[in-house]
């Protein structure tokens, strides 16, 4: 049953999340890059693609950051164009609707190459806009 937020709509019972302040998404983000960084720590590129469970994991935080750079209005995007914010879109995208053709090793250089630049960069962000 759904009730009143505070947003005005009717809710389907979930917390709104047009009630979030959007720094709380970006600290999603930041929270689902440190989960992947534990998720892959010591771990090759080889070993990753065996395993099942940490490749899903690791799929489901991106899928994540992406659907949280989407709660992040586009002017705060605009004063921050250093984050690759079409980019982390594209990859939740890509993962939900074209899963058959998710490589392993995409993934990997995704969670190894391009996410760690982005923490220093995401916090920067808070701590200018908070």
């Amino acid at each position: 049953m759904g009730f009143v937020c505070g947003c005005a709509s009717v809710c389907c019972g979930r917390l709104c999340v047009s009630s979030r302040d959007w720094i709380h998404w970006v600290r999603d983000i930041l929270e689902a890059i440190g989960d992947i960084q534990e998720y892959t720590q010591g771990l090759d590129p080889d070993t990753f693609a065996s395993n099942k469970r940490t490749l899903h994991a690791v799929v489901y935080c991106l899928i994540v950051i992406g659907e949280a750079e989407r709660h992040i209005p586009e002017d705060v995007k605009a004063r921050h164009p250093d984050a690759p914010w079409h980019s982390m879109r594209g990859m939740r995208n890509f993962l939900v609707h074209e899963y058959p053709w998710v490589s392993p090793s995409v993934i990997w250089e995704t969670a190894t190459k391009n996410l760690p630049p982005l923490v220093e960069p995401l916090q920067r962000m808070i701590e200018a806009e908070a």
